[in-house]
């Protein structure tokens, strides 16, 4: 019960975004909290990262991929804080050299994110689990996912590609955000299929919610690339932020859920090694 739990936290957050969100419209404290809740959504990914690594000993796989995921979103965050509490990074006041320092930061943070994930998709191979469909149905699931995302996220890095030809270094994090989501977006074919093939199990908790989290990601690009740009002193309602909050709190989740399945799986195996317990 408590599984199902965790997977509809994130549906409730965006049910009470929408609500706060939907009040502030139309005045600029809507910028002021969807700053700061962007804040708060990965501080939450990030503790269920490190969350799901405190379930593993040092060296298993799946505590690098958690790892990874972890201190990807760190990068992140630190980059979302200083842009909002640094009056020399914010919009407007950021030179070449703070411009560097955000870009860097959004380049290492989504290549922190990417590496996870992969390490995520490709322990189903370790782990020698037979996939629904076999390979004809993974690959044409993989082509469809594919598509998918070039469809989405294509648009937006084949812009910033453009602009840093033309010279505008600051849109490098945009090609790197862009072609990422596309790996990503990709690397959900073996996360789904892998919860597919765990139905019924603990397991198969962890890989949903990350499905979830990376589909999340997928509408937060569509949201982006249809949303246009506010006229000077408006404030449009952030609808993508709605997906990306989504997202981060399906992170959040997933983490909670693999710590929660590794213990529930070790205990009793502890019980039964446990004199007392005979």
């Amino acid at each position: 019960m408590r599984f199902r739990g965790l997977a509809v936290l994130p549906l409730l957050y965006a049910a009470v975004f929408i609500a706060i969100a939907w009040w502030l419209a139309g005045g600029p404290a809507v910028n002021l909290f969807n700053s700061w809740q962007r804040i708060l959504v990965r501080i939450l990914a990030a503790t269920g990262c490190f969350c799901a690594v405190s379930a593993f000993d040092p060296g298993d796989h799946l505590r690098r991929a958690w790892q990874w995921l972890g201190w990807g979103t760190i990068a992140i965050l630190i980059r979302d804080v200083i842009r909002l509490l640094v009056p020399a990074f914010q919009a407007g006041n950021a030179g070449p050299n703070e411009q560097a320092v955000l870009n860097g930061l959004g380049v290492l943070s989504n290549l922190g994110l990417l590496v996870g994930i992969v390490l995520l998709a490709r322990s189903w191979k370790m782990a020698a689990i037979a996939l629904p469909g076999g390979r004809a149905g993974s690959i044409a699931v993989v082509l469809i996912t594919a598509a998918i995302a070039l469809v989405v996220a294509g648009p937006a890095a084949l812009d910033g590609a453009k602009a840093v030809a033309g010279g505008d270094w600051t849109s490098l994090m945009k090609v790197v955000s862009a072609a990422v989501d596309i790996v990503t977006l990709c690397l959900i074919a073996p996360l789904l299929l892998t919860a597919v093939s765990l139905r019924g199990g603990l397991f198969s908790w962890p890989w949903g919610l990350v499905t979830a989290s990376q589909l999340c990601w997928l509408l937060y690009d569509a949201a982006w690339a249809l949303s246009s740009t506010p006229a000077p002193g408006t404030y449009p309602f952030p609808t993508a932020d709605i997906f990306r909050g989504m997202a981060e709190n399906y992170l959040f989740v997933a983490g909670l859920a693999q710590l929660w399945v590794v213990r529930q799986v070790r205990q009793p195996s502890a019980l039964s090694l446990d004199p007392a317990s005979a």
